[in-house]
């Protein structure tokens, strides 16, 4: 028996070109391929990193496991991975399919009869014909590997039609998963063996709002209480959870390995059933971890993590950042854990703390930081700014005792504004020093350190207390967030850090995509970006001589490929000339609707013959400012100015004009040249061809 704990193949519908939708959308799908492979243990299956569609995925990359015969047939241990996301569209909505492989058994050679050692699977969603209007299929296929690695087919489910998985899923209301028969390359007869999966075909809607909790406790590395619920929540009115800890080190109960599993653990207790873990990853005593309600399970592609460590040497994982980002249908959010220097007058360090984990955090689009390609970013943790009074607490960490009575009394008043306005972090953030463009709540509970351990609101004389544990959020243009609540948890007693909460509103979108096969719209045209001007100013100085040699990168989910600007040469204000220096942006085949909602993604970089290019900063350009332009008239242009941000700080400015245009693409119009040369050149060879034979037979 092959098992696999769960896999999730994720797809989205393309556009056709009628603008009506219906329950059985007419869909064009590109193919996708997930391999089981066998492996020693049967660790819970995560979704893979991202493939290319129809890239294949080497299944030697797993372990083997023996194969165990016993009452019920053979059995496997598998590892499974998936590919993420082809595009699948209709005009207006997304389509997701969900193919969980449970169970594989008796899976023999036809011929032979013997137990096939080392399966593994392939998924494909396709169309019977791309001329007629006949519905998708999904393909499911079980293959093993033959003579000097070769591939061989052995078996697969037919006619698994994706308009009536649809139709299926609305009233089903029993268990989904189904044993499937497997047949032989003829489709009349069964292979012996077959396959046990559950599969769910969803419609999104074109928005979604959806309310998003994000917890931060700085655990103080001891055991929490059982009873969490007055931090997180006890109900299922979030769609996504987030919660981060730091110094969350303990002694796990004895039926868990490590703390990590025990904390989750807790977790899950405290949410309930209805909670899944979407994401979770730990470096050293810090934890993070993405919760995603079952309902909308289906909503979630690209999942990444990535780490930073900021402490000493910056190796030891004691200080430093985690990250956990993911689309939410073609919402792309991105939550940062993070623990930061502590201790009065380490504001320069935890600055650059910030610095360090926006720089070398790497999730999603290669080469972009995580400020410039998501929607949202949420960033939480202890961060450790204090109460800036002028350095009264001199070298020493335990503060005056006056001093500390002062604001202690000033918090049992409520006198909080007050004491707000010597808020470390407020005052860095306004001078542009750190989370810059980030956004907060109004604080309106008590410093949530240093608490004494078992007490409510009891402070410890050893540190003066402060708001350093905080929840921030950055959004980019025309992706606004609405804060429902920002508070802490008194109540909480196990930690010299009190835990804090912000809960969040926020839409989602599901966008119409691309066309017939992926490829240029009807009459072989598409979307273009031609930029009438482009310049940078204040860019920073990388070179030695006190310039740089400037050049901008354009990138992105929305462009064929990545695209970039001529070098400038020893300047830190270029303007490039748009006839000669700048390139035509040619963009996926997606619908002006979609558009509307996209960004250009943007790198500037400071070229170098004997090194790495440096990254002078990053930004993204609204195309909805092209399309706006363009709805008024096919030649009207669009202005843009945006700030650019390296280690997320500003850097300099990019500003320029551009214009949305529809023609054909380049690669069209050379392949339409080269076969009107040909045209030419045969007709000329002929038309010379018959001037010489006039000559031959005197009719010249």
């Amino acid at each position: 028996m092959v098992d696999i704990r769960r896999s999730e193949s994720l797809f989205q519908e393309q556009e056709e070109p009628s603008t009506k939708t219906s329950k059985n959308p007419i869909v064009r799908f590109q193919s996708f391929s997930f391999l089981g492979k066998s492996k020693q243990k049967k660790a819970p299956v995560e979704i893979g990193n991202a493939h290319a569609p129809g890239d294949p995925i080497d299944p030697e990359q797993s372990r083997h496991s023996p194969l165990a015969e016993s009452g019920d047939g053979i059995s496997y241990s598998l590892e499974s991975t998936s590919l993420i996301e082809p595009e699948v569209r209709d005009t207006s909505r997304s389509c997701r399919v969900t193919v969980v492989i449970l169970q594989a058994k008796d899976l023999k050679k036809h011929m032979l009869g013997t137990y096939v050692k080392d399966p593994y699977f392939k998924i494909r969603i396709e169309d019977i014909s791309f001329k007629t209007s006949q519905t998708a299929e999904l393909h499911v296929e079980v293959f093993e590997r033959g003579m000097l690695g070769s591939e061989v087919s052995l078996g697969a489910c037919l006619e698994l039609h994706i308009a009536k998985l649809l139709e299926q899923n609305l009233d089903e209301k029993d268990e989904r998963a189904k044993w499937y028969e497997l047949f032989l390359k003829d489709g009349k007869k069964k292979m012996p063996g077959k396959v046990m999966m559950d599969i769910v075909a969803y419609i999104a809607e074109p928005e979604q709002t959806i309310n998003v909790f994000v917890g931060t406790w700085n655990v103080g590395n001891t055991r929490p209480p059982a009873d969490l619920s007055s931090w997180l929540p006890t109900n299922s009115f979030y769609e996504i959870v987030a919660i981060g800890a730091q110094e969350c080190e303990y002694q796990p109960e004895a039926s868990f390995s490590e703390c990590g599993k025990d904390w989750l653990h807790s977790l899950r207790s405290q949410l309930g059933p209805r909670y899944k873990i979407l994401k979770a990853t730990s470096r050293g005593q810090m934890r993070l971890a993405v919760f995603v309600r079952d309902n909308e399970e289906k909503a979630i592609c690209e999942v990444y993590k990535d780490s930073e460590a900021t402490g000493v040497g910056h190796v030891m994982a004691n200080k430093g950042g985690l990250c956990i980002a993911f689309k939410f249908w073609d919402t792309r959010l991105c939550f940062v854990n993070s623990h930061f220097a502590a201790h009065v007058g380490q504001c320069s360090a935890r600055n650059g703390n910030y610095r360090e984990i926006v720089g070398q955090l790497r999730v999603g689009i290669p080469g972009m930081d995580i400020l410039s390609q998501f929607h949202h970013v949420f960033w939480l943790g202890d961060l450790n700014y204090r109460l800036d009074f002028g350095g009264i607490e001199g070298k020493s960490t335990t503060p005056p005792k006056e001093p500390w009575l002062n604001v202690v009394k000033m918090i049992k008043a409520g006198n909080l504004k007050e004491l707000l306005q010597y808020d470390e972090l407020a005052k860095e953030i306004k001078a542009s020093r750190v989370l810059y463009k980030f956004e907060e709540g109004e604080i309106t509970f008590a410093p949530t350190f240093k608490m004494q351990k078992g007490s409510l609101n009891t402070y410890s004389e050893k540190r003066l207390p402060a708001w350093c544990d905080r929840i921030l959020w950055r959004s980019v243009e025309d992706c606004n967030v609405k804060l429902l609540s920002y508070n802490s948890s008194p109540a909480i007693m196990t930690s010299d850090h009190k835990p804090v909460a912000a809960t969040f509103s926020l839409v989602t979108y599901s966008l119409p995509s691309f066309t017939t096969l992926g490829l240029a719209t009807e009459n072989d045209q598409r979307w273009h970006i031609r930029f009438t001007s482009l310049q940078a100013k204040q860019l920073r100085a990388s070179d030695i001589g006190g310039s740089s040699d400037p050049y901008v990168l354009f990138m992105g989910p929305n462009v064929i490929r990545e695209f970039r600007t001529k070098v400038k040469h020893k300047t830190l204000t270029p303007v490039w000339d748009p006839q000669k220096d700048l390139p035509t942006l040619v963009l996926k085949p997606f619908p002006l609707q979609r558009l509307e909602k996209e960004y250009l993604m943007v790198r500037v970089l400071d070229f170098d013959y004997t090194s790495a290019d440096d990254s002078l900063g990053f930004t993204v350009i609204p195309i909805s400012l092209a399309v706006a332009a363009f709805r008024k008239g096919p030649q009207e242009t669009a202005y843009f100015s945006v700030e650019l941000l390296r280690h997320g700080l500003p850097t300099g400015t990019l500003e320029g004009e551009m214009i949305l245009t529809r023609e054909k693409s380049f690669a069209k119009r050379r392949v339409d040249f080269a076969n009107k040369l040909v045209k030419k050149t045969i007709a000329a060879r002929n038309s010379f061809k018959n001037v010489i034979l006039l000559k031959e037979y005197g009719c010249g």
